[in-house]
């Protein structure tokens, strides 16, 4: 799979609803210290949807604002920040920790705004230089 379908598919409506329902039951799970099962609800739909939205034409996704803000402002970097926000939640749900659950939400939503702090569309191309075309 290319970067941009990469990219495109995190931004498809059905993937977003996945991920977050997907965000929230896991976390549940994980206040209740239900691991194991916590991270299949996490993992499971999120890579299901991921490998059906890749094998359709995403190109359509490509003009819209969340495609091209994608795009344009997705680095490894970002995606990284994202993860973390999520391990983070998780640990903090773990240990019943409200402060660290929104802390690790300010993470996920900070690897998302990553186009709100100046990273990104160097060439104003649209594309982000690290995605390959």
């Amino acid at each position: 799979m290319d970067r941009e379908a990469y990219l495109l598919h995190q931004v498809h409506p059905a993937k977003l609803a996945t991920d977050i329902t997907a965000g929230i039951a896991s976390m549940g799970l994980m206040w209740q210290r239900r691991v194991a099962t916590a991270l299949v609800v996490a993992h499971v739909p999120a890579v299901l949807a991921s490998v059906l939205l890749v094998r359709r034409d995403l190109t359509s996704l490509r003009r819209t604002r969340r495609g091209r803000y994608v795009l344009a402002h997705m680095p490894p970097a970002a995606q990284a920040v994202r993860l973390a926000g999520q391990i983070v939640a998780w640990w903090a749900a773990y240990r019943h920790r409200p402060a660290g659950v929104a802390a690790g939400i300010g993470l996920v939503v900070a690897g998302w705004s990553f186009g709100l702090v100046g990273s990104g569309d160097p060439d104003g191309t649209g594309i982000y230089a690290g995605a390959g075309r």
